[in-house]
């Protein structure tokens, strides 16, 4: 082990060798938003298939959730095998030299968010509640979502990664670094997403002067602190791989063994360009109204009618407001609890034992007008969340722990991870 993978070790990082299309390969078509965004809109997925067409494409790596209810899960589990195989044998994909990849993005709502994409030690990550490891999740996990998961990645030949991950970097050190040495990094990937997705650039990191002063950073930005990396969005994927990796070890796998990592990009939660945005649920086909008359009523709830959305979101931040749409009318819900105590955990105090009672649907949504327009269809109802101040983020997260699935969202749908990079999951 080199000077700099020993440093990088210590605070949970190693060196990928990333896999990306070859020159002939068209990236727009190739990468595609991640599998768990517009879960309730076809027509989205409907139109990448169509852009994609039958040019190489991550498209046909993933399983997008809007389908998870309608297909052969084990069918689509081999394709996407098959396809992952194929591609690392034709040809397809080629592999860089080992490092990190510095990557801007501009979205239709931000002109920069900066990252970089990494291998992120499994064994410094734990998932389990109450867990203290230097990589954490920032949501409970629900054990039911893991199988699917566990399974396509348990036979998978790569790792095709839209996990995110945040550390606290206050005075923005790292990507201050990177910025400074952008110039004199090799380019690989500068093109525009598909459907809206923005631009991306994507650097290689491979100069051992540079990714021994980056390791410097982590190293100091870890000093004292227990919580290093928090789990942005993929929460369930992170965990998934985490448990093929414990299958793996308990087969006697070696301790270099590729899927002891997984492929991530990280980013600074300070970042101007990383807005957190609020997640909605939308509750399906309900017969009456009451979920809306039974949290209304809970001891120290108070509901007001209001003309509109808008004034909803005007209150939106002051504690323990939340929102109701139901057959075109909108409430204010100020649900009273322990000031420490976030909106979501509030609601679903209420709403899980609700859902389990009653057997309705429930999605979660980005944006106002996804669940504006969901919300008007007969039946649907909604409950509208506000935002996390990303400044008291860490301290939650270390304070409190897992936070209800769906807290919160970093930036709106189309500004997701997009699948792009691979790194091989087989030695």
């Amino acid at each position: 082990m080199s000077k700099v993978e020993d440093m990088l070790s210590k605070v949970g990082l190693g060196l990928p060798r990333i896999m990306l299309p070859n020159d002939k390969i068209d990236y727009t078509k190739w990468s595609v938003v991640a599998c768990d965004q517009f879960t309730s809109d076809k027509k989205y997925w409907k139109d990448v298939e169509s852009v994609a067409g039958d040019a190489p494409s991550t498209r046909r790596m993933i399983l997008p959730e809007v389908y998870l209810e309608e297909i052969d899960k084990e069918a689509e589990r081999d394709k996407i095998n098959e396809t992952m195989e194929t591609y690392l044998n034709d040809g397809t994909l080629e592999a860089c030299e080992p490092g990190f990849v510095y990557v801007e993005r501009s979205t239709p709502h931000v002109k920069k968010r900066q990252g970089l994409v990494v291998a992120l030690d499994l064994e410094m990550y734990d998932f389990q509640k109450g867990t203290n490891t230097p990589i954490r999740p920032t949501e409970a996990t629900v054990l039911d979502r893991l199988p699917a998961r566990i399974d396509v990645r348990r036979n998978a030949v790569l790792d095709l990664p839209h996990i995110l991950v945040l550390f606290d970097d206050p005075q923005k050190k790292v990507f201050s670094l990177m910025e400074k040495n952008a110039d004199s990094l090799e380019t690989l990937y500068d093109f525009d997403l598909m459907k809206e997705g923005g631009h991306i650039c994507g650097r290689l990191v491979k100069d051992e002067a540079l990714l021994e002063e980056l390791a410097g950073l982590f190293e100091s930005l870890k000093a004292n602190k227990p919580l290093l990396f928090a789990i942005g969005d993929g929460n369930h994927s992170l965990a998934s791989a985490k448990e093929v990796w414990r299958e793996l070890k308990e087969k006697g796998a070696p301790a270099d063994h590729p899927a002891r990592y997984a492929l991530v990009e990280i980013e600074n939660i300070h970042d101007d360009g990383l807005v957190f945005e609020p997640i909605h649920r939308v509750l399906f086909a309900m017969k009456d109204d009451s979920f809306f008359e039974g949290i209304k009523a809970l001891p120290g709830a108070v509901a007001q009618e209001v003309a509109s959305l808008e004034d909803i979101k005007a209150k939106m931040g002051e504690e323990g407001y939340i929102g109701l749409t139901w057959k075109g009318k909108y409430w204010l819900l100020n649900l009273k609890g322990d000031a420490d105590e976030l909106e979501a955990e509030r609601l679903h105090a209420f709403l899980d034992p609700w859902l389990d009672a009653n057997g309705i649907t429930v999605d979660y949504i980005h944006g106002d007008e996804a669940y504006l327009e969901l919300c008007s269809q007969e039946g649907n109802g909604g409950v509208y969340l506000p935002a996390i101040d990303k400044s008291e983020f860490f301290g939650l997260v270390d304070r409190k722990g897992s936070m209800p699935r769906k807290t919160f969202s970093l930036g709106e749908a189309e500004e997701k991870r997009y699948y792009l990079e691979a790194a091989k999951l087989i030695p």
